[in-house]
Parts: C-alpha cells; sequence; structure tokens
C-alpha cells in the first residue's frame, strides 16, 4: 500500500509541475487516477505545504473549478557540471528555473576533489536539497564512468555511489552530450517522431546526443555518440583530423569543413535526423553552409538535416534540470 500511494502522489506531483496550475478533473484525466484519489492526493500535499490553491478557472456554467499550483521552492535540486578545469553549478526550484550558480576552478587534475568540494559547500548552504543530478565529458553507464581518459580521478568509479554515499541524495550521472540533446529537445519541445544528433566539439575532444523518435539512445555499454573514434579517413580518425585543422575562434579550415561534411553525412546515411544541432562554442551561423555543402559531396541535398546552433550551456544545464526534476518528483 505505501509503495502504491507514493506512485499516486508521483503521479499528481508530476502533473501538477508540467501543467504549471491544474484542476482536479484535469488532473485526474491527464493522469487516469479517479476524482476522489486525485483530491485525497492533493489535500496530502497542501497540508505538507507542497500545493497551493490557485483561485478558479474560468465558468462556463455551473460552478468553477479550484486550481492548483505547486510551490516551486518547496524543496531544491542541485545541478553541476565537470569539464576540464573547471565544475559549473545551479541551485534550482522544483520546477527547474536556476536560483544561483557558480563557477569552481580545478586544481593539480583533480577533479573528484574538486566535485566533492562543491556539493560539499552547497549543501552545507541549501540543506533542503533533494536531488543531484552531474554531468560529465565521459562515456557513462549506470552511474559508472567507464571511459574518461582526460579525468584520471573519474576512471571506472561509480561516480553515482560515491555522490550518493557523501551527500545521502539521489543522484543521476549523465554524459555531457546526453544531457546537451535531451535539454535542447526539451526547450525547443520537439514532437514525438523528431530526431536530432547535437555534435560537441569539446575541450577534451568531440562527442555527440543522439535522440532518436524523442528517445535517447545510449547504445549496447553507454558509448554511443564517441564521434572522437569515427574512422572517417584511410589514416585518421575525425578526432585526428578535427584537432589538426580547426583553431577556433578562427574560421574553420577547408579541411575542417570536410571533416564536418564527412560526419554529417555519416549522421544522415544511418539515422536520417530531422535536424544537427553544433555548439556555439564551436561555430557560427556562417559556417553551416560550408558544412552542408561538404556534406552534399557525399549525400543527396534532398536528405541533408537542419544544421542549427545551439546554445551549450543553457542546453546542457537544461538536461541536467530536467533530469534532477525528475528525481526530486520521485524522492521528496
Amino acid at each position: 500500500m505505501e509503495q502504491t500511494t507514493t506512485n499516486l502522489t508521483v503521479a499528481v506531483r508530476r502533473q501538477l509541475v508540467l501543467s504549471g496550475h491544474s484542476t482536479i478533473a484535469a488532473i485526474s484525466e491527464a493522469t487516469r487516477l479517479s476524482f476522489p484519489t486525485v483530491k485525497k492526493q492533493l489535500e496530502q500535499l497542501m497540508e505538507a505545504g507542497e500545493v497551493f490553491e490557485h483561485g478558479f478557472e474560468d465558468s462556463r456554467g455551473g460552478r468553477p473549478a479550484k486550481r492548483y499550483i505547486y510551490n516551486e521552492r518547496f524543496t531544491h535540486g542541485l545541478t553541476l557540471y565537470v569539464e576540464k578545469s573547471v565544475v559549473r553549478y545551479r541551485l534550482i526550484d522544483c520546477k527547474g528555473a536556476t536560483i544561483n550558480d557558480g563557477t569552481q576552478e580545478i586544481l593539480n587534475g583533480d577533479h573528484l576533489g574538486a566535485l566533492g568540494s562543491v556539493l560539499d559547500r552547497q549543501l552545507d548552504r541549501t540543506p533542503d536539497v533533494s536531488a543531484i543530478s552531474i554531468g560529465v565529458a565521459a562515456a557513462v553507464a549506470d552511474g559508472t564512468v567507464i571511459f574518461a581518459p582526460d579525468y584520471t580521478t573519474f576512471a571506472h568509479l561509480d561516480l553515482k555511489h560515491w555522490v550518493e554515499s557523501r551527500t545521502a541524495r539521489p543522484a543521476v550521472i549523465e554524459n555531457d552530450m546526453n544531457a546537451a540533446v535531451y535539454g535542447y529537445g526539451h526547450t525547443h519541445e520537439l514532437t514525438g517522431d523528431q530526431s536530432i544528433v547535437y555534435i560537441y566539439l569539446g575541450k577534451n575532444g568531440p562527442g555527440a546526443g543522439i535522440l532518436i523518435n524523442g528517445q535517447l539512445i545510449r547504445g549496447k555499454t553507454g558509448f554511443s555518440g564517441e564521434i572522437s573514434f569515427l574512422p572517417l579517413y584511410d589514416d585518421s580518425t575525425f578526432h585526428d583530423r578535427i584537432a589538426s585543422e580547426r583553431s577556433a575562434p578562427a574560421p574553420l579550415s577547408d579541411a575542417a569543413l570536410d571533416a564536418l561534411g564527412r560526419l554529417v553525412a555519416t549522421f544522415t546515411a544511418t539515422l536520417n535526423p530531422h535536424a544537427i544541432i553544433f555548439s556555439d562554442v564551436d561555430l557560427v551561423d556562417t559556417e553551416l553552409e560550408g558544412i552542408r555543402h561538404a556534406c552534399q559531396r557525399h549525400i543527396p541535398a534532398a536528405h541533408t538535416p537542419d544544421l542549427l546552433i545551439g546554445i551549450w550551456e543553457e542546453d546542457y544545464f537544461a538536461g541536467l534540470a530536467r533530469r534532477c526534476v525528475g528525481l526530486i518528483l520521485e524522492s521528496i
């Protein structure tokens, strides 16, 4: 019975957060729970301070229905990402909005020590944090870092267990590109049948996040999107070629455009996505046309996806926030 009650509470809580505000009838319809069940769950949530009454719906005749709204400051979440020489963090409310943020530099390559320091300090300041999400520029499978050549203190570490043991809060660990493509898909309200690829050339080498028909693709071992290894040339991988030719913020060389065109052609021929998103850290809009032309040396123009620029840090944090909010709603 306890588990059933928890599931009902999470369903009602989630619907209120997703909808902004709602009525008992609307929640009942969305969750397929009975009117009395929703009413009981709302009463319990109101007693706990999670939910407030929020006026009435416009009446179409008869008695107007009460409207309910979730208390976004009832608890908090903490989102963080680790990249190269910094830990960036944002404290969020129950709906994913940022309350404050900051950066801590990483000294002597001790990424794990810096992460622990930020976690300790932020939880001391905001002890009501109820969930944590962390992004890393590494391959991750079920919370364990399985491939992180530039993060020696993370290598083969069950980072999820490490964080949860240290903080006594539930945590989710996500690959940076998976978080970014997930965040982009959410903020741009992609429909369920759309497929996109998000590419970041990165400070630690290139990677990609993939959404197919709205579903995040992780692959057999969590290695999906490790595009550094693609053997696009007889004598070099994609990473080798792009690393030798790219010198941001200078314009892309012809060889770099060729490498990116081959990459787009590879995704087009295998996944046929609706769009491929590049990071604003790596490219500007005027360079997309050169990549498109390079791709069309290999792929007919009719099949070329839309090429777009994403806002890297905002997309990354948006994905981490969505994962964190999901944990918050389940763990309160």
